[in-house]
């Protein structure tokens, strides 16, 4: 059975919302606002300190951008350094690079489960900011990405209708044939292109689709069905990975459709 890989887009929110407080277009209140829309109302801590402070201390420490990454066993080419740090960003599978500090940092998640909440669960996210030893090479631009994507999609496609995947999971083939409408993504705030945003829609489509594949084996019966329906699976999940860093790494000033509010 295919095992899902992806989490959900916790520092992905903090990244793009925090690029945009950090430029000047949105409040902290708003980003702590953003972050609890789409994580839920549990505490979220930086460092010790609630979200706000913890953006503060950021700041404070010259931090000029940041970067989401999604790190997996046998990919962390996105990763900082040293290796503590990123055993500690891969076991989480996700985290964010603080560029513009000397040395740069790293947030990584860890997530607190309360219970049930009024709807779903009750989550805190408690960042932890370790030292980084260098500032990674930037993920593929949004052009790029898109077209990683949409030759997994291709892929997976052809390999699922080979294996007759539809006969029984035909809603797997309906959401990977389905682009959607170009929705704003929900992480990303102020000055995303367009492109962007309609990167992260389709990224958050499929990621919903890898959820669903992670149920069962679908129609695959032998080792060798099951092994290529894993395989294709996995490329899709690498081509979502990298659209989500994409995505949230195309911060550009220019796109803001408003001035600083500082």
């Amino acid at each position: 059975m295919y095992h899902a890989l992806l989490p959900a887009p916790r520092s992905g929110v903090l990244t793009g919302w925090g690029n945009a407080w950090l430029a000047g277009f949105v409040g902290s209140d708003d980003v702590l606002t953003r972050v609890q829309q789409a994580i839920g109302p549990g505490q979220h801590t930086i460092d010790g300190q609630p979200l706000l402070l913890g953006l503060g201390a950021l700041r404070a420490a010259r931090a000029e951008r940041f970067r989401l990454v999604m790190p997996v066993p046998g990919d962390v080419s996105g990763l900082p350094g040293p290796p503590a740090v990123n055993g500690d960003a891969l076991a989480a599978g996700e985290a964010v690079i603080v560029i513009g500090p000397n040395p740069p940092l790293l947030l990584v998640p860890s997530v607190e489960v309360h219970g049930p909440a009024v709807e779903g669960v009750l989550e805190s996210v408690h960042w932890r900011v370790l030292p980084a030893a260098r500032v990674p090479a930037p993920p593929s631009p949004v052009p790029a990405a898109e077209h990683e994507l949409s030759d997994a999609i291709r892929r997976t496609t052809s390999t699922l209708l080979d294996l007759d995947i539809a006969s029984a999971r035909p809603e797997v083939l309906a959401l990977l044939r389905d682009r959607g409408d170009a929705e704003p993504g929900p992480g990303l705030g102020p000055g995303y292109p367009p492109a962007a945003h309609a990167l992260l829609a389709r990224a958050e489509r499929l990621r919903a689709l890898l959820d669903l594949a992670a149920l069962d084996d679908g129609a695959a019966v032998t080792a060798g069905e099951i092994g290529r329906r894993t395989a294709a699976l996995r490329g899709l999940s690498a081509a979502v990975r990298r659209s989500y860093e994409a995505a949230y790494d195309a911060f550009d000033p220019s796109h803001a459709t408003s001035p600083p509010s500082r």
